[in-house]
């Protein structure tokens, strides 16, 4: 298995290392249940290294990633960034990703473990002839992710400059002595900070933010808890709730597809499921009884199998089982009802809207 800068520190700190898309990387620490707790009430700092991390430059480099992505970069300022989807020419997802714009023609974007050599190979080969400037720097950066409503206080130790950012804002940095990217974008739904930071400078300022953290009581925090969190806000996993056989609109993220931006790799498909009405949507539903619903359980209506959990857990907000899953469009109304086989025994549900926990202002 692969592994990132911070390997090492997961061994000391004792967490239990699992393979994930080929990477050695922490499922957890002390339990998944108090690092989520963690980043709910304090601090929580992930390690999220194993994600791949690109640069685009050149001339040509907006009109370049308004061409393979849905969203349109052209609407991002210098120091934004927005999420987007990369799609196949039927308007399948082939991975869905962040894009910052660090400068005019400068930009920086973060894609999926699961994806890395997938997407770097299909940039490459959308790349024209024009000045369109492609580096893969994963293994040159290092990336962390502080979340949580003790964040903030942290970040303005480690690093003043950054505190003003607004959520979807990011900007280029001192970060504990080492130039760095910070945003405010995160996974949790929680205030939070990502960093992007020389991977030789990354245990120096893992150990930094831990450290600066330590009063409002901050954890390290594994993919355990990391996919709960993202979970009760309807945040979507690669892999799990989407793939290159759904689309945006499908999966209820056509908030990050820009029909009026022009052609890009995927559009007529996906104009002509918006004129049509796709046959499937993501939902998000809970348990009405007790049970915990899991990634591959089917849903059924009247004893037919209607459909298949994507994402499953037990919310520890809300105390009950929450889940998403694609269901025909006549089951995809909030209200409406379907059963969950959990272990050969049907459990009622009922779809609701997202998120299924919203953080207080």
């Amino acid at each position: 298995m692969k592994r990132t800068p911070l390997f090492t520190q997961h061994q000391q700190l004792g967490g239990k290392l699992v393979d994930f898309a080929g990477w050695a990387m922490p499922i957890q620490y002390g339990g998944v249940i108090e690092e989520y707790q963690a980043v709910r009430r304090a601090a929580g700092l992930f390690d999220v290294s194993h994600m791949g991390r690109v640069t685009i430059g050149g001339r040509d480099a907006e009109a370049f990633l308004r061409r393979v992505t849905t969203n349109n970069v052209a609407r991002l300022a210098v120091g934004e960034a927005q999420y987007a989807m990369v799609c196949n020419p039927a308007g399948g997802i082939k991975d869905d990703i962040f894009i910052y714009r660090l400068g005019a023609t400068r930009f920086l974007v973060c894609v999926n473990a699961s994806n890395r050599e997938k997407i770097v190979s299909w940039l490459f080969q959308q790349t024209p002839q024009g000045d369109v400037r492609l580096s893969d720097e994963s293994d040159e950066l290092a990336q962390m992710a502080l979340q949580g409503p003790q964040s903030q206080a942290i970040l303005r130790i480690v690093c003043p400059a950054a505190a003003p950012l607004k959520p979807k804002q990011c900007m280029e940095t001192d970060v504990l002595g080492a130039l760095g990217v910070v945003s405010r974008t995160g996974y949790t739904g929680e205030v939070g900070y990502e960093f992007y930071v020389p991977s030789h400078k990354a245990l120096a300022i893992w150990e930094g933010l831990l450290k600066a953290g330590e009063k409002p009581g901050i954890k390290a925090c594994g993919l355990g808890s990391r996919d709960l969190l993202r979970l009760e806000v309807g945040y979507l996993l690669y892999g799990n709730d989407m793939d290159e056989q759904t689309t945006p609109l499908e999966a209820g993220a056509a908030f990050a597809v820009d029909f009026t931006k022009g052609d890009f790799i995927g559009r007529q498909a996906l104009l002509e499921q918006k004129e049509h009405g796709p046959a499937k949507r993501l939902v998000a539903f809970e348990l009405l009884q007790k049970g915990v619903p899991r990634h591959g359980m089917n849903i059924l209506a009247d004893g037919q199998v209607i459909g298949v959990v994507t994402s499953g857990n037990l919310s520890p907000r809300l105390q009950k089982g929450i889940g998403l899953g694609y269901v025909p469009v006549a089951f995809s109304r909030p209200g409406a009802q379907f059963q969950v086989d959990i272990r050969g025994r049907l459990h009622q549900a009922i779809v609701v809207t997202l998120p299924f926990y919203k953080r207080k202002a």
